[in-house]
């Protein structure tokens, strides 16, 4: 354990001291930062909010099939425990054993449903961040950005350097 605090100290001033150089290199010319907040280009793009439909209408209509099937255990399990008391042994396992099967092939249903859904986001998101990669790259070189960088990896910008709505607009453009 010890090893790894030496070696993550060393890495953090290998990065400080990379990066005080960097800075003091860029000095000389002013340094051009961007910042986009890639969630909310997703979310209100209309390329965004297509694919975000899609998805959607397919997670309700697997959320209202599976309510129907945990009602029917929530059912059966409450069956189980009010009665099982006055019946036999073999039936008590034989409804157990519904319940267990059942409970079942709704887990394995859901994994289905879970698997559909990621197949989804790669079909109709995935070519909405590739675009959203080359428009990007155009808005840092129209721009002339020396470094653009995802809000979410950063503790602190000012809102002069957000440049989200931009990108968006962009993305709305270049998708059309």
């Amino acid at each position: 354990m010890n090893g790894f605090k030496y070696i993550m100290s060393g890495l953090c001033a290998v990065a400080v001291f990379s990066f005080s150089s960097f800075i003091g290199s860029a000095q000389a010319a002013e340094l051009k930062i961007g910042v986009v907040n890639m969630q909310k280009v997703l979310t209100t793009s209309s390329a965004g909010k297509k694919a975000q439909s899609i998805i959607e209408q397919k997670m309700k209509s697997y959320d209202s099939t599976f309510k129907k099937d945990k009602d029917s255990l929530v059912t059966m399990r409450d069956e189980i425990e009010k009665k099982s008391s006055a019946w036999s042994d073999t039936v008590k396992q034989q409804k157990f054993s519904d319940f267990q099967k059942k409970s079942a092939e709704l887990g394995t249903k859901e994994r289905e449903a879970n698997q559909e859904i990621r197949k989804l986001q790669e079909r109709h998101v995935q070519p909405v961040l590739e675009k959203l990669e080359e428009v990007i790259q155009k808005v840092a070189k129209g721009g002339q950005y020396d470094l653009i960088l995802p809000s979410n990896t950063i503790l602190y910008a000012s809102g002069k350097h957000d440049i989200t709505d931009q990108v968006t607009k962009a993305l709305d453009a270049a998708m059309k």
